[in-house]
Formats: structure tokens, sequence, C-alpha cells
């Protein structure tokens, strides 16, 4: 039987049941089998089983990295899922992914734990190397780390792939990301004293987000504070 054909309810059946240890190991072995090592289902159903058991305070060592593992485990499930339908159905818990992965992010910034907001940002690309949001968050915490040079060319790659993106379709998480990271970007343009370049950084999201009443308040933190 071709691996497109196999629906994996065994996994299915596994995730109902909750048992995320037994999930990623049965998930594994289909990812590691020549025959369906490729086939996109097997990724979802590890990188669900990751995520959920990554929030087990009492969880097997060999599970301490299971949130980032997570996150691999995603990629992997886009790469092969080339006509995207396993995105599609699954789209809900790829976005409780990229939330859950902006609020660390975020949470790190504000903290001013710029280092560890650059790791974390990093698994941002797991959604695609031509992640847009990535790219502008990337810039941004490059520039804070001291690296212009590299944080100013993902900025440009961004704003390339800015003028074709169509971002009024794109999921709320996606907004979201994107939204954060324009405004990171902007801020530390704005410490660099780059004023006029903070703006037309905002000046990106204003078309999408300037009905939104924090997008405002960023908007003004920028702009006229």
């Amino acid at each position: 039987m071709l691996f497109a054909q196999n629906t994996y309810e065994d996994l299915l059946i596994i995730q109902a049941d909750g048992d995320w240890e037994k999930l990623i190991k049965k998930a594994d072995r289909y990812t590691t089998k020549s025959s369906t090592s490729k086939d996109p289902l097997p990724y979802y159903y590890m990188s669900y089983g990751l995520y959920k058991i990554s929030f087990q305070a009492e969880r097997d060592d060999e599970y301490k990295g299971a949130y980032k593992d997570a996150f691999t485990a995603m990629g992997k499930m886009l790469r092969y899922d080339e006509s995207g339908e396993v995105e599609e159905k699954h789209t809900e818990f790829i976005n409780e992914l990229k939330f859950s992965l902006l609020e660390i992010i975020q949470n790190e910034v504000e903290n001013e734990e710029y280092k560890r907001a650059f790791g974390w940002s990093m698994r941002l690309y797991k959604f695609g190397r031509d992640y847009i949001p990535a790219l502008y968050m990337e810039g941004a915490l490059r520039t804070r780390k001291n690296d212009a040079t590299t944080g100013r060319n993902k900025w440009e790659e961004a704003n390339k792939l800015m003028k074709d993106a169509d971002v009024m379709s794109w999921s709320e998480a996606d907004q979201k990301i994107l939204m954060s990271a324009l405004f990171q970007s902007a801020k530390v343009l704005k410490e660099m004293r780059l004023t006029a370049q903070a703006k037309e950084m905002m000046d990106k999201g204003a078309p999408y987000f300037e009905d939104l009443e924090r997008w405002q308040e960023q908007y003004d933190e920028i702009i006229n504070s």
C-alpha cells in the first residue's frame, strides 16, 4: 500500500486517548520507516505529541526538549506536505504552536533577554524559510545583537516578499507575529535614532492593522512619543 493511502487511524486513536509518549514513539516509527518517512501525517502526530508532553512537569528526561522538538517535527511535516492538505486540515494546531512561540519571544523581549528571544525566534523558520514574520523578527533581534548588517539584510528580504503578500488572507497567528515583528523592528530603529526608517517600518503594517487598538498604541509609541 502506498504511504499516501495510509490514514494512520492508529495514531488518531492514540491521540484521542491522550497518551502522548505512546503517540510520539508510534509516530517516530513511521518517520524512520522508508515507506512512510516522507509522509507528512506522522510528523503532525509527532509534533502534536511533543507539544502536549512538553506541558507535563513529570516527564522522562528524553522529553525535556519536547517543546523545541515539536517545531522540528512541524517543519518536516510542512516540508513533505507538498499539496498543503495536511497543513489545511490541522491549521488550528499549527496556529496554537505559533501563538505559543510568539508569547515566549515577546516575554523574552519584554525582559530584555534579547539573546534568548533571538534563539526562540529562529524556530519561526520551521514554518518556512521565506516566512515573512520570521524575517522581520530576525532583523530586529539581529540588530539587538549588534549585527546590524545581517539585520538589515533580513529586513530587505522581508520587504521584497511583502510586495506580493496577501496579508489579509493570513491566519490570525501569522498576522499577530507580523505585527509584533514590525513593532520590534521599528522600536530598535527608533532607539538607533533612525526615526524615518522606524516610521516606514510601522507604515508597512498600517494597511492591515490600523483598526486595531493595540496597533494604534504601538504606532503612537514609535511615532509620537
